[in-house]
């Protein structure tokens, strides 16, 4: 019975990751999407096909953040957790100035696809 229980919780942990690789993958893809489509797409519909995926990114990762967000918390209530908690608080703190650029009009489109390319 004990072995059941352990060979269902390594099934899950694999499964997992397998859904966390497919989300790398396919962001993989939307991001080639988007910087062909900026190098490469000359009608003002192709083009407007960034603001599409602006859009839905910004929605999906909305509502990444606000599900996910209480996980975090292990970080501070996990010993293991508090141990290799430090670095990720760093780059959290980096995900939201960037965040707070991408929500601010002000921002230059050009600059930004430049760095991106680089």
């Amino acid at each position: 019975m004990n072995n059941q229980i352990n060979n269902q919780k390594i099934t899950k942990d694999i499964l997992v990751f397998q859904l966390l690789v497919k989300l790398s993958r396919e962001t993989d893809k939307l991001t080639k999407l988007a910087d062909d489509i900026d190098a490469h797409a000359v009608s003002p519909q192709a083009k407007s096909a960034l603001n599409i995926i602006a859009t839905q990114v910004q929605t999906l990762l909305t509502s990444i953040n606000k599900s996910l967000d209480p996980l975090y918390k292990l970080y501070d209530l996990d010993p293991g957790m508090k141990k290799i908690g430090q670095p990720l608080q760093n780059n959290v703190i980096e995900n939201t100035v960037f965040n707070d650029v991408l929500m601010d009009d002000s921002y230059d489109e050009d600059s930004l696809w430049s760095e991106f390319k680089n």
